[in-house]
């Protein structure tokens, strides 16, 4: 058919009030179904119902995403009356060919037995998308039409930024893409940075499960963090999956190899406004630019309508970018106010408001969701950690065990989540009914657990925070969002829809849904974010904040060592961008301008430049320290490094080679003096903590199990009648006796670990000992406790073993059980016999599943 005309009838049809009526008409469908509405009142005649089919038809053919949007959910509206009816059948497979959405027309013949035929030229088309659009590799894999046009697009780019909806298969187009790469001659290292030590893990087990084959075929190793060298080899080359941090570690270690390719995979963290890991981002991105100047270079993200502005940032053509609203599934908004027992249902540009009887009849939230997700697969998203656990120990007394038919594998991961962290972990009793949460501060290995219980089916409701908003892949059938926060602030656009985005899964089903549920008077006061999804415009944080002059005026107090106002978190974001410009202005002569300095010249700011130029020209410490440890004030920096560099006994600036109780309190008590942590760090504001901490630390760097670390803490908590603290709140002398103890410390033993060790602690040690190295140069430098901290040990196999994928656990578990599967040559991992391995391993161990995601 003529371009011309499609495009003539599409805007014709979009814009006819008929069919805007007919389509509110249909959508009511989906209301009375799911809310037990009398379908008489919205039942379509006959004619409606053909008429629906054919506009569907007609705009299937458009080229314009909402066209073909609207198209598909016309398809997907009809589905649950009429796929049974031989006229539906027909026109749901024609226009679902027409999209070239080849996973909805496999649930149409899997799920719904739809046997109907293409007429010829239909068919014909189809046949020859299945070719054109094969996913390179695989057998039985086509692309969408909207997936292919951004594979063909990345393929011929150099640099490229794209966006689209959370379920259009970001991932695999990127996976098949890096496929693509993997031939390429000369070979080439690739670098892919993701936000969170979570997504590390999960981009490594999918891609060693979706291409892996082509990995080991090409010679190339997946590696997760900085430090290779004990895995260098000469024929081969590496897939890095790093944090911003370790992305940061590996550009300030000179002799790392090359990198070639940088993706960086959910791009719209570097404008979260309120989160300073935004600005780390930033420059990690903006590091490696600098270190490889003809690297390639991808951003991808969700939502977003401005993708351009990730090339923006850093001076990049930002006419190579891809955005679209197309989305392989569609979804159902709801939103469901408790109070008043009245539902709103979202139709485009439409809200229809009823009053539905069972919700008078359910009366409670939990009610509903155990109503509306019964037999399907639900996600039920809280603000934060407690608030999970508590919706979860509510909902787990609502289903109760005669509800739920336990499987063999939850019964084993029971076990071994019981046998990992405690007899009286709440999450095992939970699963018992068929629940499960999931937050970001649980460890790697219970994580993985529940994702693949829940992936696989054997539990129905999961529980959870922000994490997946992170990117953690997790599709759904219903997404419940009982309040409209992350956190304590309220969702911003881009993470309200990145969240409800997970709703309705490739394949599983045609449509999923999303229910924002008000039950609580101070939630969901705001509703605007429900209507906001089709334009997400974003600006990395650094940018943002550089833009305007109230913003500028903080920035050059912060210079002149002025104090500002704003909450915490505004104020160390502006600090960290302060850093940023004085560390910049030091390598202007060098012939390098960064974006930050390139900008305040645009807008005249030559005297900020100025302020920052004289700050940072009274420091001692290299660049190469600066620019690594940029989010540390330099001020601190400069008299930590001036107080090694007067030291003339070098032994007592050295960290302690041995590791124990006394010398870590030792070390950190001269660390909370050198780096100010009363006034930097809020988490370590009180000196007295340090001995706790120096006790954890002890414990995680001499490789004690976590059970164990939980079990010490139990005790230590009985013989000196502690008190526990739960949501802030003191609860009283811990009772070891009482579950909601026992699970208030094991949470705060793994968030202090996550957090405080791993995290800030291993910032300053970091700093520290690459101080001592410039001042005393490597061999003389002493021990490195930053990586120590990282690993959670110090045996540099366990560490090699991470470096593979392994969790610590899992690690240490080989190295003290299976040693004899290593191949070790002078004290280095030089292969593993995979085959001995998963011979002399019980399949029924937590280590199992890991190990052969990995090595298998």
């Amino acid at each position: 058919m003529n371009a011309t005309l499609i495009n003539k009838l599409t805007e014709d049809v979009l814009g006819d009030q008929y069919f805007k009526e007919l389509f509110l008409k249909a959508s009511n469908l989906i209301s009375a179904e799911l809310f037990n509405l009398p379908i008489k009142d919205v039942e379509l005649t006959e004619k409606e119902y053909i008429h629906l089919l054919r506009f569907a038809d007609i705009l299937s053919n458009s080229s314009d995403s909402k066209a073909r949007n609207k198209s598909y959910q016309i398809i997907s509206i009809l589905n649950h009356t009429y796929k049974e009816d031989p006229t539906y059948r027909t026109y749901s497979k024609a226009v679902f060919a027409k999209l070239g959405n080849f996973p909805a027309i496999e649930y149409l013949e899997k799920k719904d037995k739809n046997p109907a035929k293409l007429p010829f030229d239909r068919n014909l088309e189809k046949t020859a998308k299945e070719i054109i659009q094969s996913v390179p590799d695989t057998e039985g894999l086509v692309f969408t039409d909207v997936q292919y046009d951004l594979f063909t697009k990345l393929k011929n780019s150099k640099l490229f930024s794209f966006s689209g909806p959370t379920s259009m298969g970001k991932s695999f187009i990127i996976k098949s893409f890096i496929r693509e790469v993997l031939r390429n001659t000369p070979k080439e290292n690739l670098v892919i940075m993701v936000p969170t030590r979570a997504l590390i893990n999960q981009f490594t087990l999918d891609l060693k499960s979706e291409i892996g084959n082509y990995i080991e075929e090409y010679r190339y190793k997946i590696v997760t963090n900085s430090n290779v060298s004990d895995l260098l080899e000469d024929n081969s080359n590496y897939i890095f999956i790093l944090t911003p941090e370790r992305l940061l570690s590996y550009l300030s270690k000179k002799d790392n190899p090359p990198l070639g390719f940088i993706f960086v995979d959910e791009a719209h963290k570097i404008a979260s406004q309120k989160d300073l890991r935004s600005v780390t981002a930033y420059k990690a991105i903006e590091k490696t630019l600098q270190t490889y100047t003809n690297i390639n270079l991808y951003f991808a993200s969700p939502n977003v309508s401005n993708p351009e502005i990730f090339l923006k940032a850093f001076n990049k053509n930002p006419s190579k970018n891809f955005h679209t609203i197309e989305s392989p599934v569609s979804q159902n908004l709801f939103f469901i106010d408790m109070l008043e027992f009245s539902v709103s249902h979202y139709i485009d540009d439409s809200i229809k408001t009823f009053h539905p009887k069972l919700l008078t009849d359910l009366h409670e939230t939990n009610n509903l969701i155990k109503h509306l997700g019964k037999n399907d697969y639900n996600i039920v998203y809280c603000n934060s950690k407690n608030t999970t656990i508590e919706k979860s120990f509510k909902f787990a007394n609502i289903i109760g065990k005669e509800d739920f038919v336990i499987s063999q594998e939850t019964k084993k991961a029971i076990k071994q989540i019981q046998d990992y962290i405690h007899e009286d972990f709440y999450l095992a009793s939970f699963l018992e009914v068929g629940i499960a949460y999931h937050f970001g501060s649980l460890p790697q290995l219970v994580r993985n657990i529940v994702e693949n219980l829940y992936r696989d089916g054997h539990i129905k409701y999961l529980f959870c925070t922000s994490t997946l908003l992170e990117g953690v892949n997790l599709p759904t059938k219903n997404v419940f969002i009982l309040v409209n926060k992350n956190g304590r602030s309220q969702f911003t656009d881009i993470d309200f829809w990145n969240l409800a985005g997970r709703a309705g899964r490739l394949k599983k089903e045609l449509s999923g849904n999303i229910y924002c549920i008000r039950d609580d008077i101070k939630n969901w006061k705001n509703t605007e974010v429900l209507e906001q999804k089709n334009d997400i415009k974003l600006k990395p944080t650094i940018e943002k904040k550089t833009d305007t002059e109230k913003e500028l005026i903080k920035i050059e107090k912060i210079l002149l060592n002025e104090d500002i106002k704003g909450t915490l978190t505004e104020i160390e974001i502006l600090e960290y961008i302060a850093n940023i410009i004085c560390i910049d202005t030091l390598k202007i002569d060098s012939g390098y301008q960064s974006p930050v300095i390139q900008k305040l010249i645009e807008k005249n700011k030559s005297e900020i430049i100025s302020i920052a130029h004289k700050k940072a020209g009274k420091l001692k410490v290299p660049l190469e320290v600066l620019n690594s440890n940029q989010s540390i004030d330099i001020e601190i920096q400069n008299k930590v490094y001036n107080f090694i560099l007067n030291r003339k006994n070098t032994s007592s600036v050295l960290l302690p080679q041995k590791v124990d109780y006394s010398n870590c309190l030792k070390v950190l008590s001269k660390f909370y003096d050198y780096y100010e942590w009363d006034k930097k760090e809020k988490n370590l504001k009180n000196k007295n903590s340090l001995s706790y901490f120096a006790l954890l630390m002890n414990q995680w760097i001499n490789g004690t199990s976590l059970n164990q670390i939980i079990n010490d803490s139990i005790d230590y908590y009985v013989d000196n009648k502690k008190h526990i603290y739960i949501a802030h709140k003191d609860a009283g002398e811990f009772n070891k006796n009482n579950k909601e103890h026992i699970n208030a410390l094991i949470g705060s033993i793994i968030e202090d670990i996550e957090g405080t060790l791993r995290y800030s602690f291993e910032k300053y040690f970091t700093h520290y000992y690459m101080s001592l190295v410039e001042v005393f140069g490597e061999e003389n430098a002493g021990v490195n406790w930053s990586q120590f901290l990282e690993y959670g040990t110090q045996n540099r196999l366990s560490i090699a073993l991470q470096n593979l994928g392994v969790s610590r656990h899992t690690a240490n578990y080989i190295l003290q059980k299976h040693k004899n599967v290593l191949i070790i040559e002078d004290n280095k991992l030089k292969g593993i016999n995979h085959n001995k391995l998963f011979t002399d391993m019980k399949k029924t161990n937590i280590e199992y599943e890991e190990i052969k995601s990995i090595f298998g």
